[in-house]
């Protein structure tokens, strides 16, 4: 095996050791993930004699420019008995295995029925699968689990010249490695988000890849920032990315943060901070009740059409913090049902909010004339909520206004506490995890761009149904909620100033000085 000078206590090392299922390396540019990955195909072709793995990228040109360029550097000339060609793009070894280079891209799709798309790589069967960049468009959910199955190889583990590592499988190793840049598409949603969470926060959130016979998890992520990596780099290249990114897109691009990127609308949001699970916002009102908080509901409503109509209840606890405990996002919501879901909605929390104040909505539901049912007669939209049983008031629609205000919440204030941290300053805003919408928006909101590129201030008006939500509730800065001790529950009167002796108390009660 060639030497790759691997130190031992680098994060590339560690992504070797890994013998997970699905094996993710991510972090800054140049960190080293695409020749790690490499390194790691070459290393199971030898284990693995006989084996069929695939290399993937996004289109042909970056496929062979750099992941099958990388792989032929690093391959022993010695091991290769034939090489890649136009005809068929892969490399065959002495040994029997074979890898194949293939591109994701749509071109390489065909089109189903229901208008997705069926990889063309799902004719063959794996024992090992490497994809570089998955965070290029081109990729999708779908291929990560249209690629999963495929690893149905059983090719035999088999070393000659080096001892066995019990660790290795011994029946094909089926695993699926991948790499990637800090980005918000689907593979944070739907891998390093939940892998994060119960890393950091050890909750097990129902997307998390699961063993079921271990209950651990099948995926593991390396991470590492370009530094890592600075002795295989000249030092100008470092210097002209520190010149040339700034901001989230240093925290992105160089050090590798998962929740940075540049023209966020909401850039403070951070799902470890921000969110928190139902049953803990459950908790805190119950607490709330124990200390005769009257704490009431703040509930915001968007409406849609084609696209979704969103409700969000929340509620104001007595430091002032706002938490989104509940509501639904649905397109194609019959508006008649509208009233009756969000009175269910409320109903859950009988006992626990108040519902005193009206329902802050898109002001243009005051306007906006829609033919109500099979009636000859045309109505609002807030009327027939209203004529639903909800009092309903408009909202501002100052966009910049409200964005601020919602950031203004995110960032909170030293002089709160965090909600379950207990640590200083404290973020004013919590979303419950069980509503994902709110979380894929929220993360994916970003400012609209001239042609040149440059941000302006306006948001994208795409896929900004929570969020216009948000900033109607936020539209009058909700006060917090008041402490209202029963009467019963009080000292005496008589203790509230200084504690009186006994012939003071039997003085008073004869009414003499």
């Amino acid at each position: 095996m060639p030497n790759y000078n691997l130190k031992e206590d680098s994060v590339q090392f560690d992504f070797q050791r890994s013998r997970k299922k699905v094996q993710i390396f991510g972090g800054g540019f140049a960190n080293g993930k695409t020749t790690a990955l490499v390194i790691k195909a070459l290393q199971l072709c030898k284990f693995y004699p006989g084996c069929t793995g695939l290399l993937g990228r996004e289109t042909y040109p970056k496929l062979n420019d750099t992941l099958r360029k990388e792989f032929l550097k690093w391959c022993p000339r010695h091991w290769i008995r034939k090489m890649p060609t136009q005809d068929d793009n892969s490399c065959y070894l002495v040994n029997g295995s074979a890898v194949h280079f293939r591109y994701i891209a749509q071109r390489g799709k065909s089109q189903n029925e229901d208008g997705s798309t069926t990889s063309n790589l799902l004719s063959a069967t794996y024992d090992w699968i490497g994809l570089d960049q998955i965070d290029d468009p081109g990729i999708t959910h779908k291929d990560f689990l249209d690629l999963l199955g495929r690893l149905r190889g059983d090719t035999a583990y088999r070393v000659e010249d080096e001892p066995e590592d019990i660790t290795m499988p011994s029946d094909g190793p089926r695993w699926l490695m991948m790499t990637l840049n800090p980005s918000q598409n689907w593979a944070y949603h739907e891998l390093i988000k939940p892998y994060l969470d119960w890393r950091d926060r050890k909750i097990f959130g129902p997307k998390l890849l699961i063993d079921e016979d271990s209950a651990t998890p099948v995926i593991e992520l390396f991470e590492s920032d370009t530094y890592a990596n600075k002795h295989n780099l000249k030092p100008d290249f470092i210097k002209t990315l520190e010149n040339a990114y700034k901001g989230q897109m240093r925290d992105r691009y160089l050090l590798g943060k998962w929740a940075a990127f540049e023209g966020l609308v909401h850039p403070g949001f951070d799902t470890s901070l921000n969110l928190m699970k139902r049953e803990q916002m459950m908790d805190h009102l119950a607490d709330c009740r124990r200390r005769h908080v009257r704490v009431k509901a703040i509930e915001g409503y968007d409406f849609g059409i084609a696209t979704p109509t969103c409700y969000i209840l929340g509620f104001v606890d007595d430091f002032g913090r706002l938490c989104v405990l509940d509501g639904f996002y649905h397109p194609n919501f019959d508006v008649s049902l509208h009233a009756a879901t969000i009175r269910e909605v409320r109903g859950r929390y009988h006992g626990f909010l108040q519902f005193p104040e009206p329902v802050i909505a898109d002001p243009a539901i005051f306007r906006r004339i829609v033919v109500a049912g099979q009636q000859v007669r045309s109505t609002t939209i807030s009327r027939i909520l209203k004529d639903g049983g909800l009092n309903v008031r408009p909202g501002s629609n100052d966009i910049l206004s409200g964005i601020a205000k919602v950031n203004s919440y995110i960032a909170g204030t030293p002089k709160t506490p965090h909600l379950t941290l207990g640590t200083t300053p404290g973020t004013l805003l919590y979303v419950a995890e069980e509503l994902p919408w709110f979380q894929d928006e929220i993360m994916s909101y970003y400012w609209k761009r001239d042609p040149q590129g440059k941000a302006l201030d306006e948001p994208s008006d795409k896929d900004d149904h929570a969020m216009n939500v948000i900033k109607y509730m936020l539209s009058k800065l909700p006060e917090p909620s008041e402490i209202k001790v029963p009467s019963e529950a009080l000292p005496p009167r008589w203790s509230y100033w200084h504690e009186m002796t006994t012939e003071d108390y039997q003085r008073a009660q004869r009414g003499t000085p």
